[in-house]
């Protein structure tokens, strides 16, 4: 036996006993639920797509392939600062204008708010005066054609206005303008009854919410209409190029609108700030370069006059480094040298139309990436026409690689085959095999015309690439020379003045250094001036929609359907998880499983309520049978002692019931009420107490005098006048000596005591006890009072204890046969006999 112990079979019992109690939660609640759902707005999404481009302009590659744009970015800085751009504050408020969402129209019928793009009946003009009314609603409710009640809550603002009239006050200037037509709901049957129900005050404002249809709508200012646009954007990364943008909105229209008009701006915006970003830097290098151009000036003048004055010879390094100088000069002259010889190996290979090699160019270090391409094509075209040429000379045979000649050729295989086959059964004077070998001599002419047309084009084609490869190289060879006379020059010039350095070439070096430093970064400006003036030249739009604006086909939230399962479902655990903490925190006996899942003391019986009198003397009967298996055969009498541990457990019912049936079984019985404290014995037997034990244990008094006779084998001992010590006078020997006597004259005599748990007068009867019998009242016995039983069992050493379960309702249907709890088992508290409720 463990305290407090549920088993499963429990906790299914009491949760089949609540049922009712679950399912009523369960329904309340789901309905509360749906009722929730009903009056949330559904949220749709639309989307778009959007590719991002960050690879560099061919052009810009094609002249400056050492050149890196200033607007590139890694693929993950771009998608990231394209990310930023999007919810941006700055990038909102340039296409909040275009999309028209400063303003949120509802309509309201039968108590909820419908939201719509606009009104279609009514125009409202508005200028807010009172900026703290921005976001609140104001309500229009028609009152008839021409009359209106506005109702702005936040302000305690309710007029009565005419339509198309200007409403101007401290907080706002407002017009509104009502469509032509009539409103159906004007002149409408609902209309005239409300009306008619509006006489009566206790109605008035019933029939209004009922019948009434409201116009709703509030306006946000530019700072709120930018924040909604950026809580409802959502960027998703699909790939290193691709994102997608997802707007939410209560309205699908609007939301496709605004992210159609979201991926357009984007496309402009970023074009834009890549111009403007080229623009503010081209401004910035023309300012430096002006400045640096002044400073480059200066440092020349200076230094062409300490040259003028010194000579030039104070240009100069030592002797050391110009002849250094001097041999990187001469290297530079030997490896243009060899440059030059391979381009003329090149250009006489071009011109003889030998093949082409750049391996030896690109050996040398000559630069051909400006004809590369075109090379390649030479070399392409070069190829093809030696395969024309070698199908021309023999067409029965596919040497080409074009698909068109190809199919001509077999097909002109298939005619000579079907030619082949008409000469077998026909000669050549036959018009099948006249005609048939028309149709392949035709078919060789036209590939014999194909394969010149290809020819001829492809001649065509080698001859542009031979000139234009022949121009480019010849440029490369022309750059060359220039450069090999200038380094010769400079050679000369080096080796004139190399025989004497000035004394004061420090001066001189120093000049030539900080011009020479002005001179680079003035170079280094330009050219990246150059290349920024390029890139803008060639700036597009790279960004692109890949896929245009779309609505969801559902939406996205909220799934109310699933929303009403939840709450069905939180509803039943809440109904489950209520009867379960019930019980888990209940504290009152309520049936058999909580007496046996707290002692091991046997249950005689269940008794019902005694207003059921049946019942209530057949379940003494069996306590009555049960009691037999304790009884020892040997004993002349039994003393069985009745209590409780509080009182109003119904111990001295119990106790008068329990002697009547075992009198009727033929059976001499007394019943003593030996609660001196507070009896009631007697007036549950109807019986008198003016003398009783108090008196004979205090006086000398006759036994027969007090004892009460109520049938043949029954007879009554009250328990006279109330003393002051019940419990001295129960500890006396007279008692004992009494209850020796009685023991004599009777089979059964039952103690009707004070509660056992309440005062220790009981406790004194326990030694002439041989069957003690605890009260536990259904629904009224705490749980801890069986905790206290035990314990007391064992520290009296009470060898023969049982419990009877009193005050269980009666269920039609249930039971042993007759209806209430538990039927009536025999044995020692165990479940023999103890059927569980039948259902219906």
């Amino acid at each position: 036996m463990e305290d407090n112990q549920l088993d499963i079979q429990s906790i299914i019992l009491v949760l089949r006993k609540n049922i009712f109690l679950i399912l009523s939660i369960t329904i309340l609640f789901a309905s509360a639920v749906a009722i929730y759902a009903h009056f949330l707005d559904y949220t749709y999404s639309a989307s778009a797509t959007i590719s991002l481009e960050t690879k560099e302009q061919s052009n810009m590659r094609a002249v400056l392939p050492s050149s890196i744009s200033l607007l590139d970015n890694t693929m993950n800085e771009r998608l990231k600062l394209s990310r930023l751009t999007i919810k941006s504050k700055k990038f909102i408020s340039t296409m909040i204008d275009k999309v028209n969402i400063k303003r949120d129209y509802f309509i309201k019928k039968d108590f909820k708010k419908f939201e719509v793009e606009k009104f279609t009946d009514h125009k409202i003009d508005i200028l807010y005066h009172n900026e703290n009314l921005y976001g609140e609603f104001f309500e229009i409710i028609p009152l008839s054609k021409h009359r209106f009640r506005l109702k702005v809550d936040s302000i305690d603002y309710s007029y009565v206005h005419s339509y198309n009239s200007e409403i101007k006050n401290i907080h706002f200037t407002l017009r509104v303008i009502k469509s032509e037509g009539v409103d159906l709901f004007v002149d409408s049957m609902e209309n005239k009854i409300h009306k008619f129900l509006s006489f009566s005050d206790f109605t008035s404002s019933i029939s209004s919410s009922l019948t009434e249809k409201s116009y709703f709508f509030k306006t946000f200012d530019r700072s709120t209409q930018i924040e909604k646009v950026i809580e409802s954007i959502n960027i998703l990364t699909l790939s290193d190029e691709i994102m997608k943008i997802t707007y939410e909105d209560r309205l699908p229209i609007r939301a496709k609108r605004v992210i159609s008009e979201i991926a357009k701006s984007f496309i402009d915006y970023d074009l834009k700030n890549k111009t403007v970003e080229l623009e503010q830097t081209l401004e910035f290098l023309d300012r430096q370069i002006i400045e640096v151009k002044s400073n480059l000036k200066s440092k020349g003048s200076k230094l062409q006059k300490h040259q003028q004055k010194n000579s030039a010879y104070f240009t100069m390094g030592d002797s050391s480094s110009m002849a250094e100088i001097i041999n990187k000069r001469k290297e530079s002259v030997d490896n243009i040298t060899m440059q030059l010889q391979e381009i003329e190996a090149f250009i006489y290979s071009l011109k003889s139309n030998n093949t082409l090699s750049t391996v030896s160019l690109a050996s040398t270090g000559v630069d051909i990436s400006s004809i590369g391409s075109l090379i390649e094509s030479f070399k392409s075209s070069d190829e093809k026409l030696r395969e024309f040429r070698f199908q021309q000379k023999d067409i029965s045979k596919s040497i080409t690689s074009d698909m068109q000649l190809i199919a001509l050729i077999n097909r002109l295989k298939e005619e000579e085959i079907s030619a082949s086959t008409l000469l077998v059964g026909f000669t050549n004077e036959h018009p099948q095999v006249v005609g048939q070998m028309a149709t392949v001599d035709k078919s060789r002419d036209r590939i014999h015309e194909k394969i010149a047309i290809n020819i001829e084009k492809l001649q065509r084609d080698k001859e542009i690439a031979k000139s234009t490869i022949l121009t480019n190289i010849l440029m490369v060879k022309r750059n060359l020379e220039s450069k090999i006379r200038l380094l010769r020059s400079d050679i000369r010039g080096k080796k004139s003045i190399l025989k004497a350095l000035p004394a004061k070439k420090l001066i001189n070096q120093e000049l030539q250094k900080s011009f020479s430093l002005s001179e680079d970064v003035y170079t280094f400006l330009l050219q990246k001036k150059i290349e920024i003036e390029m890139s803008k030249a060639s700036t597009i739009a790279n960004t692109k929609i890949i896929e245009d604006a779309y609505i969801a086909k559902f939406p996205i939230k909220p799934n109310k359907r699933n929303i009403v399962l939840s709450g069905l479902l939180l509803g039943l655990i809440l109904g489950v998880a209520y009867v379960v903490l019930r019980l888990l925190l209940d504290t009152k006996i309520r049936e058999i499983k909580d007496i046996e899942a707290l002692t091991d003391a046997p249950i005689y019986g269940t008794l019902p309520l005694k207003d059921n009198s049946r019942f209530f003397k057949e379940a003494l009967r069996n306590i009555r049978t049960n009691l037999q298996f304790v009884i020892s055969e040997d004993k002349e009498c039994t003393t069985i002692l009745v209590s409780s541990t509080v009182a109003g457990e119904g111990k001295t019912t119990i106790a008068a019931g329990l002697a009547e049936v075992i009198a009727a079984a033929d059976k001499k019985v007394l019943i003593m009420d030996l609660d001196l404290r507070k009896p009631r014995l007697y007036k549950e037997l109807k019986r008198s107490n003016k003398i009783g034990m108090s008196n004979f244990l205090t006086n000398d008094i006759e036994l027969e005098t007090i004892i009460q006779k109520l049938n043949d084998n029954l007879d009554f001992f009250p328990a006279g006048s109330i003393p002051p010590n019940p419990s001295e006078l129960l500890m006396s020997k007279k008692f004992a000596k009494v209850i020796d006597e009685l023991e004599r004259d009777y089979d059964y005599i039952i103690f009707d005591t004070a509660p056992i748990g309440s005062v220790t007068d009981a406790n004194m009867i326990l030694k002439h006890t041989d069957i003690l019998l605890l009260t536990v009242r259904a629904d009224v016995a705490e749980k801890s009072y069986l905790k206290n039983f035990n314990k007391m069992v064992i520290d009296k050493k009470i060898k023969s204890s049982g419990i009877v379960l009193n005050g269980v309702k009666l269920y039609k249907n249930r039971g042993y046969g007759y209806g209430y709890g538990y039927g009536y088992g025999y044995g020692y508290g165990y479940d023999y006999g103890y059927g569980e409720e039948k259902s219906k």
